[in-house]
């Protein structure tokens, strides 16, 4: 079996583009859209963080699968930490500069050098009431850092498991998210490590054959559109009820369904997200995703500076257009010749 799958570097993609949307929607840069069929997808939202997770923790599972495959901690979290360290350091210093000039609530010293330090050093999602969230997507990178730190160990560890207690793992992790939710008002943005690791399982449980999965192709794509069906219901509607429940339960469970019809390589709308377009966008949307605030920043200063909000020139369609064709494009474009 191969340990790549075409389909899922797609999944990335829609996932990036929804929590841009969001965070655009949430700026007062996409306020056209309310009350349009799109608002639960962008603000329930349909993608959301934890899908990074899931999906994260799925391929590092297959690719070490075998104990000589597993890689020793510290080159593992240095080409990590080379690869995405130095865009989230150059992102936040923008963000900083930029709330810095056009609002007050940095222009406390000792705030403002405790919140840079606390970003720069990838502590804030840990203590997120020290500091200004800055560059918003970096908690996730400070999860992110933390997961890889235990990947190997657990790696080594699952490869000793057979499926019994492969299973057993998988239902205790969805255990402790279910009492949680139920027991705690609020989860902190940790948490969502949690799917890290449910990923890892659900990619060992596949692996393993473990799962069994239609045999014929039309049925995937009958059960990939029944997710994306259920998927919009727990934006539009589950959310209203339980938000918690729907970001830490519902939602992974449908990421989840996705991951193993798309892992699969079956049906025709596998081949249809394993067009090389769609996966070089996937593959630079981690980029993209803590980017994204950078640019945000930037076009309120220029709503701030330029226009001072009498013309909003960039809640519009066209507007948005163009503002994702630059961000993915010019992502894409550095991907290519950076891989050249």
């Amino acid at each position: 079996m191969k340990p790549y799958f075409p389909a899922i570097d797609s999944l990335r993609f829609f996932a990036s583009i929804n929590i841009v949307l969001l965070h655009l929607s949430s700026s007062s840069l996409l306020s056209y859209a309310n009350g349009t069929f799109f608002e639960p997808i962008i603000i329930g939202p349909l993608f959301n963080t934890s899908v990074f997770f899931l999906l994260s923790g799925f391929i590092h599972s297959i690719l070490f699968s075998k104990q000589e495959k597993v890689p020793k901690l510290k080159p593992f979290l240095k080409k990590r930490f080379l690869r995405l360290y130095p865009l989230h350091i150059t992102c936040t210093l923008i963000v900083f500069a930029i709330i810095f000039y056009r609002t007050s609530v940095l222009h406390d010293t000792a705030y403002a050098i405790k919140t840079l330090a606390l970003h720069i050093s990838l502590l804030w999602a840990f203590v997120p009431e020290l500091g200004h969230p800055l560059n918003q997507p970096s908690w996730a990178l400070s999860v992110f850092f933390l997961c890889y730190a235990l990947t190997p160990a657990f790696s080594r560890f699952l490869n000793r498991q057979g499926k019994k207690n492969l299973w057993l793992l998988f239902f205790t992790l969805w255990a402790i998210s279910f009492l949680s939710v139920a027991y705690f008002e609020e989860l902190s943005r940790v948490f969502n490590g949690i799917h890290f690791f449910t990923g890892m399982l659900l990619g060992r449980l596949f692996l393993n054959d473990a799962i069994p999965l239609p045999k014929k192709n039309v049925l995937y794509d009958l059960f990939l559109l029944f997710t994306a069906i259920l998927l919009y219901a727990n934006a539009r509607y589950l959310r209203l009820i339980s938000p918690d429940a729907t970001y830490y339960i519902t939602s992974p469970i449908l990421y989840s369904l996705l991951l193993l019809f798309l892992a699969n390589n079956k049906g025709f709308m596998v081949k249809i997200l394993s067009v090389s377009w769609l996966r070089i966008l996937g593959k630079v949307s981690f980029y993209t995703y803590l980017l994204h605030v950078a640019v945000i920043q930037v076009l309120h200063l220029y709503l701030d500076r330029v226009s001072h909000w009498e013309d909003n020139i960039f809640n519009r369609p066209s507007s948005t257009a163009i503002i994702m064709i630059l961000l993915y494009g010019g992502c894409a474009v550095f991907y290519l010749i950076k891989n050249k």
